[in-house]
């Protein structure tokens, strides 16, 4: 169901994840895997293939555990951003009528527990309406998988917080009514909110 709270704790992974964290599995993945989100069903929405169909951009953040067990950690500290699936032209969105998001964790992350991060927004022109959509994995990276790369730390300009990674007023948020009417129009001006895209 669409969240709109942006400077709710529950931005960090949606309703109730931190509840819900300690019963959840971790999953083992290797630095540079391809990993993904696929879309559930909500309680009214009975069409299937379930897909992303509110126009608007996805994207994937990751925050490092500070404790051993990532089932104790709530998501209160930094994240940084490793993918954006934005505009595929000036009308279309990458992410419209897919059944999820795929993408590549940056072969360079460092080891360790992590909560995993994916949100999409549907961008809206009134001030205060765009939706978003978000949940969270938790995983332990490795390293020694087929894609090898030297260990990176993100720099500080690439973390943020959440609350306080977006304002509501933000132009990746408050988009311009041209970009939310439909046909879309004039997306590949789109500036995404958050900082910017880690790559390792």
């Amino acid at each position: 169901m669409p969240f709109y709270d942006i400077d709710s704790e529950d931005v960090r992974c949606g309703r109730g994840a931190a509840r819900s964290g300690p019963g959840t599995k971790t999953a083992e993945v290797f630095a540079g895997d391809e990993v993904g989100f696929v879309v559930g069903r909500s309680a009214m929405e009975p069409l299937e293939p379930h897909i992303i169909y509110h126009p608007g951009p996805g994207q994937v953040y990751l925050s490092r555990s500070p404790t051993p067990n990532i089932k104790d950690y709530t998501g209160d500290g930094d994240w940084f951003k490793i993918f954006y699936a934005g505009p595929r032209d000036d009308s279309w969105w990458l992410t419209r009528d897919q059944t999820g998001m795929n993408f590549t964790l940056p072969a360079s992350t460092p080891p360790g527990q992590y909560l995993l991060r994916v949100e999409h927004l549907y961008v809206r022109y009134p001030l205060g309406t765009t939706q978003f959509y978000i949940a969270c994995a938790q995983i332990e990276v490795l390293q020694g998988g087929s894609v090898k790369g030297p260990v990176k730390e993100p720099g500080k300009e690439h973390m943020v917080r959440f609350p306080g990674a977006y304002e509501v007023s933000d132009p990746g948020i408050a988009v311009p009514e041209y970009m939310y009417e439909w046909p879309n129009q004039g997306l590949l001006e789109y500036k995404p909110p958050g900082p910017p895209l880690w790559t390792g």
